[in-house]
């Protein structure tokens, strides 16, 4: 994961698409799962009829979050659509009724519809020389499971890289810059859910040499969600990070004293720069480095980087601050 972080955190620092990197997390993640769901699906195929049902059954019984995935996605589901269903609940027992009803629902639909159909999808699953055929129905059926897979992962894998990329992102810079670490606090979501920090949107203060804080919002999203962008600048933060905003919208910031750095922009670490020193900020304009320099550097940072001593050190901190 540290090798991937220190790609994102480079193509960020230097204006480029950070987002190919986490689809191929995506998609390697969708590989494994195919086979391993395939490699279920081959083997009670093999034991005859009703098979999905028995190994929804089976599913069920097994413990661990892994298994209520599989769950969910051997009946065609995922977490959220069962919690609509049901008005917030996904217990097993939940899961494995409604997967089952999905599974009748698709039996009917199909009986109604078989001949109209100008194409047909078959499924052949192959191991070591013996092969299982699916049906007409399973085939749609598995189509459907890997489907519901593809959903859950997809928003897994973009919040879980989200969330470790921005703590990061931040702490590498702060250290190219030269900033303490006395004179930083990065807010974890441990705190936020604690109340020791009273806007819970914030990633970051930095302290200057009086003292004063400067409070940090960092989002990582495309021009396209201009909402967010609202939200941000309503709580008037000092420093508004971000990967693209609209034009507009960073003269509205201007008027309402948020300052806005886009990471597409050139050079935007200097920039971070020229923003800190305006502030007082303890802090050392970064060195000219070439893109690959620059990459060494942060493969460097994030190996050094500790982030549970980091919420320990914080931690104290601010125990420290609200004495």
């Amino acid at each position: 994961m540290k090798e991937l972080i220190s790609k994102i955190i480079h193509s960020i620092l230097t204006g480029q698409d950070y987002r190919t990197f986490v689809l191929a997390t995506i998609n390697k993640r969708f590989i494994d799962k195919v086979e391993e769901l395939t490699a279920e699906i081959f083997e009670y195929k093999k034991r005859g009829d009703n098979w999905l049902e028995k190994l929804l059954e089976d599913t069920s019984r097994k413990k661990g979050k892994e298994n209520k995935f599989k769950l969910l996605w051997y009946g065609g589901l995922n977490d959220k659509t069962v919690k609509n269903m049901t008005g917030g609940t996904s217990k097993k027992e939940v899961c494995l009724e409604i997967g089952k009803k999905n599974l009748e629902s698709f039996r009917l639909l199909f009986s109604e519809i078989e001949g109209e159909s100008l194409y047909k999808i078959k499924i052949i699953i192959k191991k070591d020389g013996e092969q299982v055929e699916l049906d007409d129905l399973e085939s749609i059926l598995f189509v459907n499971i890997i489907s519901a897979m593809k959903l859950t992962i997809q928003g897994g894998a973009w919040s879980e890289v989200g969330k470790q990329t921005e703590k990061s992102l931040l702490y590498v810079i702060f250290t190219i810059l030269g900033i303490p670490e006395d004179d930083y606090i990065l807010i974890f979501d441990e705190m936020k859910k604690k109340g020791l920090v009273e806007n819970r949107e914030i990633d970051a203060i930095v302290f200057n040499k009086n003292k004063e804080p400067i409070t940090i919002e960092l989002k990582l999203l495309g021009i396209g969600n201009p909402e967010i962008g609202d939200e941000a600048l309503a709580r008037k933060v000092n420093l508004f990070l971000i990967d693209r905003l609209t034009e507009m919208m960073i003269k509205e910031s201007e008027k309402m004293g948020v300052k806005v750095i886009e990471f597409r922009q050139e050079n935007s670490l200097k920039e971070i720069y020229k923003f800190f020193s305006s502030k007082n900020v303890n802090c050392s304009e970064p060195e000219d480095m070439t893109s690959e320099e620059l990459k060494e550097k942060i493969e460097q940072i994030i190996k050094e980087w500790k982030e549970i001593k980091e919420k320990y050190r914080i931690l104290k901190k601010l125990k420290e601050l609200t004495k």
